[in-house]
């Protein structure tokens, strides 16, 4: 999710989509390409911002016509925030500087009855851009709606029952909600879900984050989440095979989200998504008021066993402590509202009472997870004193029917988290 101060809406709303060309034939340049994918699901209510993250990516130091580095955008755009009747197609355009002017390449387009969260979808644009660019490197960035590793529909608890009940099939829409809008605060984002409007109702469409694991058809150099409550062991798991590298905030996120104004830390020959996570971490850090929130993870998912292996043991030595925690009892939480399916990894341990010895191990493993993170001391009232760097469920929350699904994750069957 992201989260900013409406004020700053009108920045946003002048969104520039002129000086761009379309369908121009792609020229090449020596050495292997670098592709960077801003991938924006953003048919729902964060249309307006995710434009004006686009419109800053269009302003930004892009490569030249031919250039071996290649920024790429896939957006779906609801014509505004609320409106959700009039269907829009989504366009993968490249983006350079041609003799210092900005250059637009359409390159492909996706049909207006066709989501961006579809898994579907994300595959076929993956696999255009794996066609156009065979020989590259692959950096990955998404920006939607979205809720960590839950499953379709569970953020808003209605539609989850009727879906496990099977009240509603996979692929099927779900009712629309709002991620925690607040009508006198911030608003927030998070990733994977855009509006569907039919028979004069707005529904919500989502992709799970398995379904997004399956859906990448090749290795990526890295996948950067704009969005909120994806910095998750769950989420990094799920995609550890897919990815060498992962950047996601355990929190929410602003909605004007990363500073996409310098895209030198990722449009070179090695891309650092720790520095682009930094310089989004420092600019947060840097304003005042409710604005200072922010919290940020870069994982090497080859480190990601390790941890799991460890993890599988101490669950096991600590089950029962583990259950007796309940959601009130002073982890490191960071949901607001009582969506309380997101608390600090090491606090949970911590707080179950894992020995000195084994914490040493444990902040070891992480180690080797974690290149990079920080966090502001609040993110919208939620005090950050205890910040691993990865979120993770907590079974005494006592929700049988999240437990089910929880099963399926590729974490709880290697950790056995939940029995």
């Amino acid at each position: 999710m992201r989260i900013y101060a409406r004020i700053l809406l009108l920045t946003a709303l002048a969104a520039v989509f002129s000086g761009c060309g379309k369908d121009n034939p792609r020229r090449y340049s020596p050495g292997r390409e670098v592709v960077t994918l801003y991938y924006a699901a953003a048919f729902n209510n964060l249309s307006s911002d995710i434009k004006a993250n686009v419109k800053v990516l269009k302003s930004a130091n892009l490569p030249f016509y031919g250039s071996k580095h290649k920024v790429i955008t896939f957006t779906h755009f609801s014509r505004t925030d609320s409106d959700y009747k009039t269907k829009a197609e989504s366009h993968l355009v490249m983006l350079s500087k041609d003799l210092g002017k900005l250059r637009c390449d359409t390159l492909y387009t996706v049909g207006k009855d066709r989501f961006a969260t579809d898994p579907a979808v994300l595959r076929e644009v993956l696999l255009k851009v794996k066609e156009l660019f065979p020989d590259a490197s692959y950096g990955l960035i998404l920006s939607s709606h979205g809720t960590g590793w839950l499953p379709v529909g569970r953020y808003n608890r209605t539609s989850f029952i009727e879906f496990s009940r099977g009240a509603r099939r996979e692929g099927s829409a779900l009712p629309l909600y709002r991620f925690g809008e607040d009508a006198e605060g911030p608003k927030v984002k998070s990733f994977g879900a855009e509006a569907d409007h039919i028979d004069g109702t707005d529904y919500s469409r989502e992709m799970t984050i398995q379904d997004m694991a399956a859906a990448i058809p090749m290795h990526l150099e890295y996948i950067l989440f704009d969005a909120c409550l994806m910095g998750g062991i769950e989420v990094a798991y799920e995609l550890k095979d897919v990815a060498d590298k992962l950047s996601f905030s355990p929190t929410e996120v602003l909605s004007r989200g990363f500073d996409y104004s310098d895209l030198r830390s990722l449009v070179n020959d090695s891309p650092s998504i720790e520095t682009f996570s930094r310089k989004y971490f420092e600019y947060y850090d840097a304003l005042q008021g409710t604005e200072r929130a922010a919290t940020i993870s870069v994982v090497n998912t080859a480190g990601l066993p390790r941890l799991a292996g460890l993890c599988q043991d101490l669950f096991g030595r600590y089950r029962s402590a583990i259950a007796a925690l309940g959601t009130r009892s002073g982890i490191q939480k960071y949901y607001r509202g009582d969506k309380h399916w997101f608390f600090d990894l090491e606090d949970i341990l911590v707080k179950a009472g894992i020995s000195d010895a084994e914490k040493a191990e444990l902040d070891e493993a992480l180690s080797g997870c974690i290149a990079y993170k920080a966090a502001t001391p609040y993110f919208l009232g939620i005090e950050i004193t205890n910040f691993s760097g990865l979120s993770m469920y907590l079974p005494a929350a006592g929700d049988s029917e999240l437990d089910a699904f929880y099963k399926t994750l590729s974490w709880n069957k290697d950790t056995n988290l939940v029995e």
